[in-house]
């Protein structure tokens, strides 16, 4: 069941929690965050920060962003090179890139890391080879692959651009992604298949492949999904015009107060929700306000078995005649646009989640 208290009550994360960020890092150094390592044949590989031109994945205008380069030690098609974050640890994540692969005379290929164990050697991989039009899903063991699936011909489509789109997420033993905007999964068994649940993000590249990687991303589950509610709200807000402001918010356990777990403005989030939140969580009504033309209203948001999960409470714009009774209406519109748009999950599970 669709539900919005996928949520959680977030550890409060702060608005760029994002250790794999770029913006602010100087160009030709290797970020200090990062551990480079290789596997096979020839010397280590070099990584370095620069400054690309990367068109726009939407609109195809290009736009400077840092880059993070990283170009293979080695010809050799038993040389990978891995560029890894070596703090936090994920188990649940979700970790997106863009990439492209402007040299190399090797076997070009190159993709993400995911829970890298501790020997830095046993991990997940998902990578492309453009050349051959293959994708890869894989799991190393003592630094080989040993077992996965990939894509053919028919399946993988590399974009005109040359630059690759992966985001994936991992959650217990199911792996799902986003590459190239085909969505596909991958749920092992854990009796035959080596069982990471816990490690190290990072990059990979083969050969001497010389591989850009843009707007990297990596975030626990509950920080991605966090990510997806403000999205949301910041969607309806666009397509609402009376929505002048709009947060929701919830226990993070039954016993506590309410706080506020996704808002327009970002300073709110982690903070105790408006006394009017508590009533209408206690008392399942709706709560209406007005002052110098701006109307306030504070609604329940119920799941499909009528459950209350959470409340929405928004500022709305009165340019047009309006009543009390449209108000709510509306803003009970605006609780059902978000219960239908929410991505699956659960704000209470989440609370429960490891920490990475």
């Amino acid at each position: 069941m669709r539900s919005l208290l996928w949520i959680l009550f977030i550890g409060l994360m702060q608005a760029d929690a994002n250790p794999l960020s770029l913006d602010q890092l100087p160009e030709g150094k290797l970020p200090a965050n990062l551990k480079v390592i290789k596997v096979g044949p020839g010397a280590l590989g070099k990584v370095r920060v620069t400054t690309e031109d990367v068109p726009h994945p939407t609109t195809g205008v290009s736009e400077k962003q840092r880059v993070l380069e990283i170009t293979g030690g080695d010809a050799a098609a038993g040389h990978y090179t891995l560029v890894l974050l070596e703090k936090p640890v994920y188990s649940g994540l979700s970790i997106s890139t863009r990439f492209r692969i402007v040299g190399g005379e090797g076997v070009r290929a190159a993709g993400v890391i995911f829970r890298m164990q501790p020997n830095q050697k046993d991990y997940y991989l998902l990578a492309v080879k453009p050349d051959t039009k293959e994708a890869f899903w894989t799991v190393f063991q003592n630094g080989l692959p040993a077992k996965g699936f990939k894509y053919d011909e028919d399946q993988f489509i590399s974009p005109k651009d040359g630059w690759q789109s992966i985001k994936l997420q991992a959650e217990e033993n199911t792996s799902s992604w986003n590459l190239n905007h085909r969505q596909d999964f991958i749920t092992y068994n854990p009796e035959t298949t080596p069982d990471y649940r816990r490690g190290m993000v990072g990059f990979w590249v083969r050969s001497d492949s010389r591989v850009q990687f843009a707007a990297p991303v990596v975030r626990t589950l509950k920080e991605e999904k966090q990510n997806q509610l403000v999205a949301l709200l910041k969607k309806i807000a666009r397509e609402n015009n009376r929505v002048l402001s709009l947060k929701l918010s919830a226990r993070p356990s039954p016993q506590k107060p309410p706080v506020v777990i996704a808002s327009l403005e970002a300073k709110e989030i982690g903070q105790p929700a408006h006394e009017v939140v508590t009533k209408v969580l206690e008392s399942e009504e709706n709560f209406h306000g007005q002052k110098d033309g701006i109307s306030t209203v504070t609604v329940p948001v119920k799941d499909r078995n009528g459950r209350i999960i959470g409340a929405a409470r928004m500022r709305l714009s009165s340019r047009v005649a309006s009543t009390q009774r449209k108000d709510l209406a509306y803003g009970n519109d605006i609780a059902k646009q978000i219960l239908a748009a929410a991505p699956e999950g659960d704000l209470f599970n989440a609370a429960r989640e490891k920490t990475p």
